[in-house]
């Protein structure tokens, strides 16, 4: 995270030019910005002059410059309580989100390198020690339908609660940009074929659209976990990339659950991890 012009940012992605960070609002005046399109609104307004097309990642994003910001580091905050007693559990495991910026927080944002930590927070549920989510602010839900929103949720290993207070774990594991050549936009069905990287951003999943083989990718939590055979409605936009076509669920106007695939499959795929 930054601090840049009064305003506290998200860092996004993996790809950030040299002398910049690919960002967007987080905290404006006080107000937490929870979706991604009015973060986008308020970059335009504030700040259209760092609206760039990055060929990396395909599109236009904010590039923030370093030079004039403050970069929050996760792994030098001193948690107490709750939130330190949670951290012990992992590994390679820092603080984002309220706690990094504020200090303080009702929940719990956790962010690690390490892809061992899906085995500890698998063995953490089995063990009841951390509980399924089920509440969330209507604020947050973007992209997916409400009612999908709530069922991945209450789902997810990544999410959930601890000793009472929720909890947000997200796991990142970078690789190499691929080049974008143009963008095509779709609508239709997608069917999961494989849950490549369903835990760590950015998330990987192979997929059909139409009779075509697609690498379905995201960086938002929200589309986590999904297991093979779940079946989509998506209107949204392919990148053409150099090795893959790529469907970026964060540039969908809609993606809609048709069927969940089997959660015992997704474990067995991601048994390795």
């Amino acid at each position: 995270m930054l601090r840049h012009a009064g305003w506290v940012w998200a860092v996004k992605g993996c790809y950030h030019p040299e002398g910049y960070a690919v960002a967007l609002p987080r905290l404006v005046n006080g107000v937490k910005v929870k979706t991604l399109k009015e973060g986008m609104r308020l970059v335009r307004e504030r700040f259209p002059q760092y609206l760039r097309f990055v060929e990396e990642i395909g599109f236009e994003v904010p590039l923030v410059p370093l030079k004039e910001s403050e970069v929050l580091n996760p792994f030098e905050v001193k948690p107490r309580g709750v939130l330190r007693d949670f951290l012990t559990f992992f590994k390679d495991a820092g603080v984002t989100g309220s706690y990094l910026y504020a200090g303080n927080g009702t929940d719990m944002d956790v962010l690690s390198l390490s892809e061992e930590n899906v085995e500890t927070l698998r063995n953490l549920r089995r063990a009841g020690l951390t509980s399924p989510l089920f509440h969330y602010s209507k604020g947050e839900v973007e992209g997916l339908l409400e009612t999908d929103f709530a069922t991945l949720k209450a789902y997810r290993l990544t999410e959930g609660t601890y000793m009472g207070i929720p909890y947000t774990f997200k796991i990142v594991r970078c690789e190499d940009p691929s080049p974008a050549s143009g963008l095509t936009r779709v609508r239709g069905e997608v069917v999961i074929t494989q849950s490549v990287k369903p835990y760590s951003l950015p998330l990987k999943y192979l997929g059909r659209l139409d009779g075509e083989e697609v690498t379905v990718t995201s960086y938002r939590s929200r589309y986590s976990e999904l297991p093979p055979g779940t079946k989509l409605y998506v209107e949204g936009t392919v990148i053409r990339r150099r090795e893959f076509l790529d469907l970026d669920l964060d540039l969908a106007e809609e993606v809609r659950i048709l069927e969940l695939g089997s959660w015992s499959e997704l474990s067995l795929s991601s048994s390795q991890v």
